[in-house]
Parts: C-alpha cells; sequence; structure tokens
C-alpha cells in the first residue's frame, strides 16, 4: 500500500474537511493527541504571502546550504528487531594446567572468548504548519502566478532525506513545501546524530541513537555482562591541539594518519579480515587545510632530518607536482596513506571546537577529529543504518481506510495526516541507527587544530556560521475602497 507522494497529494486534496478516525498504538509510553491548529504553514501564493505579494521574476535561486556527509555513503536496511546482539569472538585465553607427565594425562588447554556488542534506535519525529484549505487555493488576483522556478536545490546529500521528495513545485504547492520544510530538519538532525548522537539526551518521544563518535571508542564492553572486551577497543589518539601544518618529533599528522591506518589495516590483515574498504572521514575545513600540506608533508615524511651530504643525486621536491597532487585529492576527494588510497568523506555533523569552547584554541581557529571508517571487511557490510520497518505495520494501517498514514523509503519514514474540519497538517518519524561491527577495524585522531583562511558556512541553525535572513510572511498590502 505504499503511494507515491503525487497520489498522497492527490488525497489530500479529496480529504479536505473530513474527520476520519484515528487509532493509536500504545506502548510503554504516554501518547497525546495534539490538534491540526498548531503553528501555521507559509503561505506561498495569495494576499500577505511570500512570492505573491508583489511582482517577481520567475527564476527564485536558493540560498540555503544543505547538510552532506558520511551517511550518504553508508547503505540502510529495513529491520524489526528493537535489541540486536553482534557476536564476535574476542580471542582465546593463555594455557591452563600443566604440562602432562605421561602420555595419557591431562594437557594444558584454552579458552575461546566472545563479546556481544547491540545497538539501540533513536526516534525523531516533525511536523509541517497547519495547512487551511484556502491557503492552498486562493491566489492575490491574476498576477500572482505559480510558475516560479527554483534554481538550485534544497534537501541534502547526507544520506537521511526522504525520499520521493523533489524541489519541483516547492514554491507553488503548500502541502510539498511544508514536508520539504520537515524533511530538512529531519535530516539536519540525523545528520548531527550519525557522529554525535548520545543517550544521554534521550527526553520523552526523542531519542537519539548512539552516533560514531561514541562507538568508535575504547571500553568496548559485552552487553549481557557489562565485561570489558579490549580486543574490540578503537585506535583512538589525541593530537593535542596541535595545529595540523605543524610538524614536530611529538606529533606530526603524516605519523599520526600513518600509524592509524596501519593498525587499523594490520588488525584486518591479521585477523583475516581483508579486503578492508575504509574512508577517511572529517570537516571539510580541516579537509582543505589538510590537502594543502599532504603532498609535501607526506612525499618528505622521516626525510627532512636525513644526512643526505653522502648521496650524489639527492631527489627534489617538485613544486608543480606537489601542487598537482594536492588539486587531484581535492577533486577526486582521496587521500594515499601508507601507500593505500583511500576515499575522504567531509561531514558538518562532525563537531568542532572552536576558541568559545575550549581552552588553548585561539580565535580564527578551530579543532575536530580525523575518523576512519570502515565499510567492508572480508566483503561484509560492517558499518550501516538500519531502520524501523513501518512496512511491517501494514495489516494494522489497513484498517484506518489507507487515508490517514503511509510509509516511503521503504518503511523508513513514516508520515501521519491529521485533520481539523478545513485543516490539516503532516507528521513524519523515524526511527533509526548507525551500527559498527568492527569498532577494532576503525580509529580517530582527536583534537587536530586547524586555522583556515576562511571558515564555511554551516547547514546547522545552531553554528555561528549559519546564515539565512528574510521573512516568512510579508504584510498584506494597503487598499483603499469606499467601505
Amino acid at each position: 500500500m505504499e503511494k507515491e507522494l503525487v497520489q498522497v497529494l492527490a488525497d489530500l486534496q479529496k480529504a479536505q474537511g473530513l474527520m476520519l478516525d484515528r487509532m493509536e498504538r500504545q506502548d510503554k509510553e504516554t501518547r497525546t493527541k495534539t490538534p491540526a491548529s498548531s503553528g501555521n504553514a507559509v503561505e506561498l501564493h495569495g494576499v500577505g504571502s511570500l512570492f505573491g505579494s508583489h511582482s517577481i521574476e520567475r527564476e527564485v535561486i536558493t540560498a540555503h546550504m544543505r547538510p552532506f556527509g558520511l551517511g550518504a555513503r553508508l547503505p540502510n536496511l529495513a529491520t524489526v528487531f528493537a535489541q540486536p546482539f553482534y557476536a564476535s569472538i574476542t580471542g582465546f585465553t593463555a594455557d591452563v594446567g600443566s604440562e602432562p607427565e605421561t602420555p595419557c594425562a591431562d594437557a594444558p588447554r584454552s579458552y575461546m572468548k566472545g563479546c556481544d556488542l547491540t545497538a539501540q534506535f533513536g526516534r525523531v519525529q516533525r511536523d509541517t504548519g497547519t495547512i487551511e484549505i484556502n491557503d492552498v487555493i486562493l491566489k492575490k488576483n491574476r498576477g500572482d502566478f505559480t510558475d516560479l522556478l527554483l534554481y538550485g536545490n534544497l534537501l541534502g546529500d547526507n544520506g537521511f532525506t526522504p525520499g520521493g521528495l523533489t524541489d519541483a513545485d516547492v514554491l507553488n504547492l503548500v502541502t510539498k513545501a511544508e514536508m520539504i520544510t520537515a524533511a530538512i530538519s529531519l535530516e539536519r538532525k540525523l545528520g548531527n546524530h550519525l557522529w554525535n548522537g548520545s543517550i544521554f539526551a534521550n527526553q520523552g518521544a526523542y531519542k537519539e541513537f548512539p552516533g560514531l563518535a561514541y562507538q568508535i571508542a575504547t571500553g568496548q564492553m559485552d552487553a549481557h555482562t557489562g565485561t570489558l572486551c579490549p580486543a574490540l577497543d578503537s585506535d583512538v589518539k589525541n593530537f593535542g591541539y596541535q595545529n595540523v601544518e605543524d610538524r614536530n618529533s611529538l606529533r606530526d599528522i603524516v605519523d599520526f594518519l600513518s600509524a592509524l591506518e596501519y593498525n587499523s589495516y594490520y588488525n584486518a590483515e591479521r585477523m583475516g579480515l581483508l579486503p578492508l574498504q575504509a574512508v577517511i572521514a572529517m570537516r571539510p575545513e580541516l579537509w582543505f587545510v589538510l590537502s594543502a600540506m599532504w603532498p609535501c608533508a607526506y612525499n618528505t615524511n622521516r626525510c627532512g632530518s636525513k644526512d643526505t651530504s653522502g648521496i650524489d643525486v639527492v631527489p627534489q621536491i617538485d613544486a608543480l607536482s606537489m601542487r598537482q597532487l594536492r588539486d587531484d585529492m581535492r577533486q577526486g576527494m582521496f587521500i594515499d596513506i601508507n601507500g593505500r588510497r583511500y576515499p575522504v568523506v567531509t561531514d558538518d555533523g562532525i563537531v568542532e571546537l572552536t576558541n568559545t569552547t575550549t581552552a588553548g584554541i585561539q580565535a580564527g581557529c578551530y579543532a575536530s577529529s580525523i575518523f576512519f571508517v570502515p565499510l567492508t571487511a572480508a566483503g561484509l557490510t560492517v558499518t550501516y543504518l538500519e531502520h524501523v520497518d513501518y512496512r511491517a505495520a501494514a495489516p494494522e494501517i489497513a484498517l484506518l481506510r489507507g487515508t490517514e498514514q503511509f510509509w516511503t523509503d521503504d518503511g523508513r519514514y513514516f508520515w501521519a495526516i491529521e485533520h481539523a474540519k478545513w485543516c490539516y497538517k503532516l507528521s513524519v518519524k523515524t526511527e533509526q541507527r548507525v551500527i559498527l561491527r568492527t569498532p577494532q577495524l576503525a580509529g580517530r585522531i582527536d583534537a587536530v587544530k586547524y586555522c583556515p583562511t576562511q571558515h564555511l558556512r554551516s547547514s546547522d541553525p545552531s553554528s555561528p556560521y549559519f546564515k539565512d535572513g528574510g521573512v516568512s510572511m510579508r504584510p498584506d498590502e494597503t487598499t483603499f475602497h469606499v467601505w
């Protein structure tokens, strides 16, 4: 019974003013019904509307910053299992017992040890504004055109955008504009949860799933007993807020990244988990600075202090080729480490520290983490997203006469429609989580400082580098009349 959004919009037109019974699912939490009258939708056309109040050109250009990041690279699988367990063999104990004195006496033996990891869903839901039927059909006058064209994109590229939504008609259809607005709010929130989601932020119906910053960590433990499982610990390094461009004997970013990659690759090799596919993830500002110095730093690593007086021909670093390598890295989004090439994913959801949050960071500089994220090992997908499969509720929803609720994206997002006379609003929710099956192949370098010439704009409304402006509604035009 999955519907295309076009059909859903058509159903909404037929359902105006009709009050339909809704069945509420009971679980351990309290459900409170909210009326379809909280927060009005942004009017696109008509008197006092965003686009219909004045004579504007047909082309509308967006300046909205879209979120982007790792989530777009991860597969998303459907499930109905709330609390899965992922088993690992952590190793074998040292021998227990004494060497035998006779051939048939008991000999020493060892024991296999294992550790189970688990995962937890988050839950985020968003509402559209309340749409009154007049907002959908009324135009200001014959000069209020509904053929506006959008140049640019509104929906993000971080893997958390509900499918079936497109930017087409967002300037002319109120319902679609409201659904896209709710989707943008969702993708911003979930993109942040991918890295920074914390169960300590959970309250009521709002839940965050544990993000990768909490899973790529030391202190891994068995999900049933709490017993520590150091064999599953990630490689976590501290760069000590040193500038990524500074190179000294204590902290050199080439040494740190090389050691991080070598440790993960070594583990995969010795554990029989090759081939290993992984990505290097970091903030875009850090990548811009790192890629500028990496070609020279990588090609001269451990060479700068060597005595070359006895060498007849000293290899010279060609500035032109280094610049070309830098440009190739930026265009191709890759980095070479230990002779192996890894894709680079920039993600603005990764936490960034500033001089207002952390001592030791001067104004104009920032600090963040670089992540080594395994995607597949020995042909098995080891980092992926999961979502509650709302399609499993089909037998129950069938009793609702098919107009109040529907899902998109193979059951990943669940939409509900609420009516109150001539008004309606939509609500969308999703329950997702990120799974990391091999934390022992993952790693991160924390407290890496960088000082870019210019900080980029942010898609996060809470960031000081987020920019919007303008209005959501316009005042009515003054008119004169006898009455």
